[in-house]
């Protein structure tokens, strides 16, 4: 009986022990895959809300310009000039221009002789906008646009413009909504108009229906909120590639509870893990490499340098854990230890050198984050920092091919903040997004500076980058500079800046105020 008693036991311990992993794993990939799909939507409604408000802001902008003169014939030929002035400076609208009992007069693509009957007026917005939402144009008769009115102006917008940015999920269900009225403007796929909620301005939601992972976003500065709605079949498609994954694992824990622990065991000693643990100790510190100026000889500024000692006194490479912070998503827990670093080293030194400045080094993950801004706000706003001490550097990669990078980057100028590229010339066409939007320093990559007074392929690149940054009248930055013939060569070419092994090593923040301390004498 008690042999009957222990096998039944055993059996049902081991079932258990095959269950129970089974059940978490298809649990943690159902709130997981939730998770990611609940980021993925507030992201969609981040961007659709931020062209919402771009849109606005120029239809804002183009009734300002407009009005600024009350002229006697408003289809002049000077003022159909300036409504294509207008109309070439935004870039989502394809038109403006005069409207006059309900007729579409002329516009900036030119006269329309008695004008384009435009239709009854489908709403009035609740600042006194009429607005049309299927209006047909005689220079695309298949295509309909959404009009605004105000003024006896009107400026035309293209109905797939501000969602044309996500083609790869064409089943995410999309809307722009007017947050006092709940009317619609902007749609595709599916809404519902319970999924609205009350939010403060700039405030967001996210919530789960059963049917769609939904997100909202309200505008700071419009009367508009942005929905996204991602279906719950993505939720299910995801967690289902991740149970694929973890219930074997949970199988075979339960069938041998030691490959389990050896598992866990494995995950935990994982560089990912290793570097959560360094966080949390932290194991992380900052040195400061000096950025001297070519022409003086005086020490300018410093680039901070992330570094990890680990608790048994070894220190790891930048190339090591830069890369794994990034493919793991912790980089963002790593530039917020940077900015930790910055506000306790910087501010005391900055008292006896006003003008100094620190360069902090951001990653492409940093320039899709909307908080980096409001980040290094607050840090001035806690610390003697000023905008003029602060130079931020990403690599050509945080900037190639996102607008809300260049939108950050500008952010970054705006507040008197530098902006510096990284790396330069290491792996992007770089002239093009160049004279796209405006940064203030270009860093030279060691790489090229290596080539200089040799017979090496690349060392005539150095001297394209360095003409190419004197017309586009962006400073430069030498990195890795070791010899005096390296130094001399680029002064002589105009290169403001350099660091490197010739000038100094990278130093702890006392070891730099020791460095100015003597510059001094």
């Amino acid at each position: 009986m008690n042999r009957i008693f222990s096998i039944s036991l055993a059996a049902i311990v081991a079932l258990f022990a095959i269950a129970a992993p089974i059940a978490v794993s298809l649990y943690i990939s159902h709130q997981q895959s939730l998770d990611i799909e609940t980021t993925s939507a507030l992201s969609l409604a981040d961007e659709l809300q931020r062209r919402t408000d771009k849109t606005n802001a120029q239809i804002k902008d183009a009734f300002v310009e407009l009005r600024k003169e009350k002229p006697t014939n408003p289809c002049s030929e000077d003022r159909i000039k300036l409504m294509r002035e207008i109309g070439i400076t935004s870039s989502y609208l394809p038109a403006v221009g005069y409207v006059a009992n309900g007729r579409w007069m002329c516009s900036s693509l030119g006269h329309h002789g008695k004008g384009v009957e435009l239709g009854p007026v489908d709403y009035v917005s609740t600042t006194g906008a009429s607005v049309r939402m299927e209006v047909t144009l005689s220079i695309a008769p298949e295509m309909q646009f959404i009009m605004i009115e105000k003024y006896g102006y009107a400026a035309i917008i293209h109905r797939e413009l501000p969602l044309d940015v996500f083609e790869d999920n064409r089943d995410v269900s999309l809307a722009s909504v007017n947050t006092s009225t709940g009317l619609l403007l902007l749609k595709r796929g599916v809404f519902k108009k319970e999924w609205l909620r009350p939010l403060p301005k700039g405030g967001y939601a996210t919530f789960f229906d059963g049917e769609y992972v939904v997100a909202l976003r309200r505008s700071n500065d419009f009367d508009w909120t942005s929905v996204a709605a991602v279906p719950v079949k993505y939720v299910d498609v995801r967690s289902h590639k991740l149970s694929m994954v973890l219930v074997p694992i949970g199988i075979l824990a339960g069938i041998l509870l030691v490959t389990a622990f050896y598992f866990l065991a494995k995950q935990q000693t994982s560089w990912p893990s290793f570097l959560r643990v360094a966080l949390k100790r932290k194991e992380f510190f900052l040195e400061y490499q000096p950025v001297i100026d070519l022409q003086t000889g005086r020490c300018v500024g410093a680039e901070a340098l992330m570094r990890w000692r680990r608790a048994n006194g070894k220190l790891v490479a930048p190339d090591l854990f830069i890369p794994i912070a990034e493919e793991s998503n912790l980089i963002l827990r790593i530039t917020d230890r940077v900015l930790e670093l910055i506000e306790r080293d910087v501010p005391k030194l900055l008292q006896d050198h006003p003008d100094f400045h620190f360069a902090i080094n951001l990653s492409a993950a940093d320039l899709r984050c909307l908080n980096i801004v409001s980040n290094l706000r607050g840090l001035m706003e806690r610390t003697w920092i000023k905008p003029k001490n602060l130079v931020v550097e990403a690599t050509e990669r945080g900037f190639v091919n996102t607008e809300l990078a260049h939108d950050i980057a500008r952010d970054f100028r705006n507040m008197g903040i530098c902006v510096a590229i990284d790396d330069f010339g290491t792996g992007y066409s770089s002239l093009s997004y160049l004279t796209t939007f405006k940064v203030d320093y270009l860093k030279i990559d060691k790489s090229f500076v290596d080539t200089i007074g040799t017979d090496a392929a690349t060392s005539t690149v150095v001297l394209h980058i360095i003409e190419m940054a004197k017309s586009l009248d962006i400073k430069m930055i030498a990195e890795g500079v070791e010899t005096e013939m390296q130094a001399n060569f680029l002064r002589e070419r105009g290169v403001q800046y350099a660091q490197g092994w010739l000038f100094a090593k990278a130093m702890s923040i006392n070891d730099l105020a020791q460095f100015l301390k003597k510059e001094k004498t």
